[in-house]
C-alpha cells in the first residue's frame, strides 16, 4: 500500500468518525440541556416552595442571579451545540476539498466551541454558588424565625385561653 493510499484510507476513516461525532453530538443536544435547565431550574423551585414556603424571601438578587446564570449557561451551551455541528460540517468538507492538514479542523467553529462550552460551565457554576448563597441566608433566617415562633406559640396561646375565659376565677385572698 502506498503512502499515498494510506492517507486516503485515512481521510475516509476520519470522515466516517467525523459524522459518527455529528451524530452523537445531535443526539445528545436534548439530554444536555434538559440536565442544565430542568434540574438546576427545578430544584430551586422546590426549595422556593417546599423549604421557604411562606416566609419571607431574603437576599432574591443571589436567586434571581442563580435563574440567570442557569438561563445563560443553558444558551451557551445550545449554541455551543450548534456551533459544534458546523464545525462538524466544515471539518468534513476540509476532509473533502482537501484542505484538512492546511487549517484548523472546523475552523474557527470549533474555537466558538470550545469558548462556549466553557462559559457554559462557568455560568453554571456561579447559578449552583448563588443559588447556595441564597438557600443559606434562608434556611438560617427560617431557623431563626421558627424558634421566635415556638417560643411565642405558647404565650399567645396561653393568653388567649385566659382571655377567652368569661368565668371570674375566685380570688383566693377574698375567702
Amino acid at each position: 500500500m502506498t503512502d499515498k493510499n494510506k492517507q486516503s484510507e485515512q481521510l475516509a476513516d476520519y470522515r466516517k468518525w467525523l459524522i459518527a461525532a455529528e451524530q452523537k453530538s445531535q443526539e445528545d443536544f436534548d439530554k444536555t440541556i434538559l440536565s442544565l435547565s430542568g434540574g438546576a431550574l427545578g430544584i430551586s423551585f422546590v426549595f422556593l416552595k417546599d423549604v421557604i414556603g411562606p416566609h419571607p424571601i431574603l437576599q432574591y438578587g443571589f436567586l434571581l442571579a442563580a435563574w440567570l446564570a442557569w438561563a445563560f449557561s443553558t444558551f451557551s451551551v445550545l449554541t455551543s451545540y450548534y456551533l459544534s455541528h458546523l464545525a462538524l460540517r466544515r471539518a468534513i468538507a476540509q476532509v473533502d476539498d482537501g484542505t484538512i492538514y492546511k487549517q484548523p479542523p472546523g475552523g474557527v467553529f470549533a474555537r466558538w466551541t470550545a469558548i462556549l462550552n466553557a462559559i457554559g460551565a462557568v455560568l453554571f457554576l456561579v447559578g449552583v454558588c448563588s443559588i447556595t448563597v441564597f438557600a443559606g441566608t434562608n434556611i438560617s433566617t427560617k431557623g431563626e424565625s421558627n424558634d421566635r415562633k415556638e417560643t411565642a406559640i405558647p404565650a399567645a396561646s396561653s393568653n388567649t385561653t385566659t382571655s377567652s375565659n368569661t368565668t371570674p376565677k375566685a380570688n383566693p385572698d377574698a375567702g
